[in-house]
């Protein structure tokens, strides 16, 4: 099953993209801060967006990165009036925005569409659900390998025989996102290097050996059933 809105044809998707309207963001801007209102659905066209939540000990717990092509701002349109989430720019990014109003009636017209959201919600809340259990049962290495797993199914293009993550991310931004120290995330990812499960070419992951790598993360990593979407147009919340 292909649930990237890329899918729909291309008359759909231009008039989509009709309803909104362009905004750029200088590093650190926020996008949305929590206890705003809602009104738009936003989609990121350049640069990287951090999805995060602040615990009541006000420390930040990192949801996920939106890259360029994907939509964020979608999962709680129809749970409260205000955001509950930050959307902060990590770089210069450029941002389409659509009035929720618009956006609405705009799925109404194009079942397609709104069916792939759908998919795509459904998807996103496997891998939160799985993620929530690996912080309580995994160890640092263990979630730091799961994560990479996960990027390489998103964002993994092949290369010299083995798979090359597509994305740059700093040791602090997986560190966010797995619940650790960027310390501990530095040593792990000497381990791996030092193993040769992982190398870094110009900043990106590169894994020789993708099956040798799942196996790291326990026999055959169930996350395969994830099938790697294109990247042009997914869904976060």
């Amino acid at each position: 099953m292909n649930s990237s809105l890329i899918s729909v044809d291309k008359k759909s998707l231009n008039k989509f993209k009709a309803y909104s309207t362009l905004h750029s963001y200088s590093k650190s801007e926020f996008v949305f801060q929590a206890g705003s209102v809602k009104t738009n659905f936003f989609l990121l066209l350049s640069g990287r967006v951090k999805l995060y939540r602040v615990s009541s000990l006000g420390r930040e717990v990192t949801q996920w990165f939106c890259f360029p092509g994907e939509a964020f701002g979608l999962s709680e349109l129809q749970s409260t009036q205000h955001q509950s989430i930050y959307a902060q720019c990590c770089e210069q990014s450029d941002v389409l925005s659509i009035p929720l109003k618009q956006f609405n009636r705009f799925i109404k017209q194009s079942p397609d569409i709104a069916l792939k959201i759908i998919e795509q919600l459904s998807v996103r809340l496997k891998i939160t659900g799985e993620t929530l259990l690996n912080f309580t049962s995994d160890d640092i290495k263990t979630r730091l390998i799961k994560l990479i797993i996960r990027l390489n199914m998103r964002f993994g293009i092949e290369y010299r025989k083995g798979s090359l993550i597509n994305i740059e991310l700093t040791h602090q931004e997986i560190a966010d996102m797995i619940g650790a120290c960027r310390q501990s995330v530095t040593a792990v990812l000497g381990e791996l290097k030092e193993s040769g499960n992982i190398e870094i070419i110009d900043h990106h992951f590169f894994i020789p050996s993708l099956h040798a790598f799942e196996q790291l993360a326990g026999t055959k990593y169930h996350e395969r059933q994830y099938k790697k979407q294109p990247t042009e147009f997914l869904i976060h919340g």
